[in-house]
């Protein structure tokens, strides 16, 4: 709890720095120039990000001898990732929600533990490497913005990049269980480059999504960009504060000057947080309080 409210302070500290000098006109001014098509693009990326995210848990629960459908795997990981996203405390809400949407299907709440440790895990490295390989396709662009030489952005590159070695070593018979080792299928060659990618497409598509609303995106700018994105969504996971709030919009606040001005930046993370946060985690809602009023309707109805 005392981490979480030092970081909370923090945060709270580096956004009234950042915007202080920053009025709300001017932030409504950048919500009323916002496109319409960067709104909808925004949205599709978005459902891309949950999809790269449900397609990475289908191969990892299969690969970890889970027998359930892909159908069950695939909703049962969008809410998850839903309810994190806007609560936070990532392995206790999605581990929640998986107990609810596996355990119909007869996975042991041990199961459930170690499938979503796996997972995290996954998301969390392929944010790593993600990083790493942006630093890697643009080393003169981070050279520049860090005034550091290209050298020293290829030598960090490649030690983020790293931990993409895991999918060569997880899900192995003999593997340690905390990377899903004693599988007695292990997965091919081409399912694990399927996971690899899937876990780099949602990196890339829900930052895109922040990106996109900003105003003239540019492909320099968001080599930048993804980079603060990553360490940011990294970090408020991490920190114990309910969905990020505030740790995220700080990091990204204060780390894209040259890729927006401040006030910007904050229209853009407001809309984000509604479309990518709270607008899935809406739907889930929706679909369960639905889901319970059919049942009623059904045992009512029921002779």
């Amino acid at each position: 709890m005392l981490f979480t409210v030092t970081i909370l302070g923090a945060a709270v500290w580096i956004i009234w720095r950042e915007v202080r000098d920053t009025s709300l006109a001017q932030i409504a001014t950048a919500l009323a120039l916002m496109p319409g098509w960067a709104l909808c693009a925004a949205l599709a990326l978005t459902v891309a990000s949950y999809i790269c995210l449900a397609a990475t848990e289908v191969i990892i629960a299969r690969a970890m001898g889970f027998r359930v459908s892909r159908l069950r795997s695939a909703l049962t990981s969008a809410s998850a990732f839903a309810a994190s996203n806007s609560l936070g405390f990532s392995l206790a809400s999605q581990g929640a929600v998986r107990l609810r949407g596996y355990g119909p299907a007869g996975l042991s709440h041990g199961q459930v533990a170690r499938l979503t440790l796996v997972v995290s895990l996954a998301v969390s490295l392929s944010g790593i490497v993600t990083a790493g390989l942006t630093l890697a396709a643009a080393p003169l662009v981070f050279a520049h913005a860090l005034h550091r030489p290209v050298l020293a952005v290829g030598a960090v590159a490649l030690l983020l990049i790293t931990p993409a070695a895991l999918w060569l070593l997880a899900f192995r018979r003999t593997g340690p269980a905390w990377i899903g080792g004693g599988t007695a299928s292990p997965p091919d060659a081409r399912r694990r480059g399927q996971a690899a990618a899937a876990g780099l497409g949602d990196w890339l598509a829900s930052g895109a999504a922040l990106f996109i609303l900003l105003p003239q995106p540019t492909a320099a700018g968001f080599a930048i960009f993804l980079v603060v994105f990553i360490l940011g969504s990294l970090i408020s996971a991490a920190s114990g504060v309910p969905g990020g709030l505030g740790v995220f919009e700080a990091i990204v606040i204060s780390l894209t000057p040259l890729v927006a001005q401040t006030h910007e930046t904050a229209a853009a993370l407001l809309v984000y947080r509604l479309i990518y946060s709270l607008g899935p985690a809406a739907l889930l809602v929706f679909a369960f309080a639905t889901l319970k009023a059919i049942s009623r309707l059904r045992k009512r109805s029921t002779p």
